[in-house]
Parts: structure tokens; C-alpha cells; sequence
């Protein structure tokens, strides 16, 4: 069981945190909370000189989490702050890490973030997104959600919005992809990353509050096998401290202190 109680929301940072190390290159998607807080945490804790680019805002520290991209904080001990030109320049060299979530996720990191349902009449439009030429340019893809449930982990999705191993190794090699592409995906539930040779997601880690019927059973696709599954090592005092008083003093990942439970939402965010 956990060393210290938290919410679903700080528990993936934490996780999230976990996975930056030292003198690398990232991006955060400065819009991003989640991924926000396990950059700064990431920081304070084990990786000091990390540096965030490719966001205009270059390489910020900002001293709590913000809702949005308008917020000033984001500017707050800046190094720079890029133009269009140098923005793109970043993520087209590429950068060690970069974070995604979506409406849908399959079973090989392919993320979904366009619509819900058929191109020509979706169910559910969603919101897009910006420069896809970074998913292949960056060096390791770190996916999370929110929540977990069959309806947004299915076996193929409605649409590639984020190529991620596309069907496996011969895929991605018929198209040209080269890129590492996913790593790991986060939930509220369990850590999961991917087979070396298959290159479809298994399960790696359960949180303390789940069960591995449980996290199977809010999974839309069978996972890949892989070694036995361990127990996610939770979060320590001195994490969820650092994330509450120097990274989110406001709380914005705190919506409750109770140990995340398994969500099946009606909406996809």
C-alpha cells in the first residue's frame, strides 16, 4: 500500500517523474498539467538540470502548476522566450521526451485525438493536434491519462492522430518510421510499456488501490505477455511533499487524498 495517500492526478506525475532523468532535452506541452508537474517535480527531486524547450516560453521553472497556456507564471525565470521559428527548429531536431494523452490509445501507443467514430460523421469531434513530426523526432514518448477504461484503451483506434508503433515492427518499417516511439503509459490504475520485439503494450506495474482483474477488465484489448507483474512502488512522503509545496502549492492535481480508484467516464478527458 501506498507510503502516503494521494489523488490520481498527482500519483501519475509522480510516476511520470520517475521516467526524466538528468541533462535531458523535453517538452512538456506547456497546456499540460499533469506532465507540467512531473517535469517540475522531476527538477526538485533527481533531475536538476533538465531543460524544457520548443514551448516559446524556453526552458521556464515556473513556481505553481498553471490551468493554461495564457497563464504568466509560464514565463516565470524563463531563459527565453522563442519565436515561431525557433520554436519549430527545437521540436524538428528533436528533444528526449515528450508527453501524450488522447481520447483513445491502442494496443500499440497509437494516440487518438481527432475524432470519435467515422471521419465523415463522428460521434465525438475532438481537439486535434499540432506538429505530429515531433512524435517521431523525439527520443521517447511518455503516454498517460486520466482515467482508464475500455472505452479510451481499445484494440485499434478511430483514427491515428499520434503514430505510435502503428501495428508492430513491420509497420513502422514499411512507412519509414525509425523512431522509438512509446515507452511507457501511465494510469490511475497500473504502468504499462511495451514488448521489445512485438512492440504491443503489456502490463508492467499494478497501483497499491488495483487489481490485475481489475486493470485487465478496464483494458478494450488483450495485452501482450511479458514478465510477471509487480507492484508499482508508490508514492514516498517526500514526493508527494515536494509536489504539494513547491511544485502545486494551489492543489490543482489534489482533487481529493484518497487512493485513485478504477474511472469509467462518460466523457474522454
Amino acid at each position: 500500500m501506498p507510503d502516503v495517500e494521494c489523488s490520481a492526478e498527482e500519483l501519475i506525475a509522480i510516476l511520470l517523474s520517475r521516467e526524466i532523468r538528468n541533462n535531458e532535452v523535453g517538452s512538456w506541452g506547456v497546456g499540460g498539467i499533469i506532465p507540467m508537474a512531473a517535469v517540475r517535480l522531476a527538477q526538485h527531486l533527481h533531475a536538476p538540470d533538465v531543460i524544457i524547450g520548443g514551448e516559446r516560453p524556453y526552458n521556464p521553472k515556473p513556481s505553481r502548476l498553471s490551468k493554461g497556456y495564457g497563464d504568466s507564471v509560464l514565463l516565470e525565470r524563463a531563459e527565453a522566450i522563442e519565436g515561431f521559428w525557433e520554436l519549430f527548429g527545437h521540436w524538428h531536431k528533436g528533444v528526449d521526451f515528450f508527453f501524450y494523452s488522447g481520447m483513445q490509445i491502442d494496443a500499440y501507443g497509437n494516440v487518438n485525438l481527432h475524432v470519435i467514430g467515422d471521419l465523415r460523421t463522428p460521434k465525438v469531434r475532438g481537439p486535434g493536434v499540432a506538429n505530429i513530426s515531433l512524435s517521431q523526432s523525439c527520443r521517447r514518448i511518455l503516454l498517460y491519462t486520466p482515467d482508464h477504461s475500455s472505452r479510451r484503451f481499445v484494440e485499434s483506434v478511430d483514427f491515428v492522430s499520434v503514430p505510435g508503433h502503428l501495428r508492430g515492427p513491420s509497420s513502422k518499417a514499411e512507412v519509414g518510421l525509425d523512431s522509438t516511439g512509446p515507452a511507457i503509459c501511465i494510469t490511475p490504475l497500473a504502468v504499462m510499456d511495451f514488448d521489445p520485439t512485438t512492440l504491443r503494450m503489456r502490463l508492467r506495474s499494478i497501483h497499491g488501490n488495483a487489481t490485475e482483474s481489475e486493470v485487465r477488465g478496464c483494458t478494450g484489448f488483450q495485452f501482450a505477455p511479458g514478465p510477471s507483474v509487480i507492484d508499482t512502488p508508490p508514492a514516498t512522503s517526500r514526493e508527494l511533499e515536494t509536489l504539494r509545496h513547491l511544485v502545486d502549492p494551489a492543489g490543482l492535481l489534489r482533487n481529493s487524498v484518497s487512493a485513485p480508484q478504477c474511472v469509467t467516464k462518460t466523457n474522454f478527458f
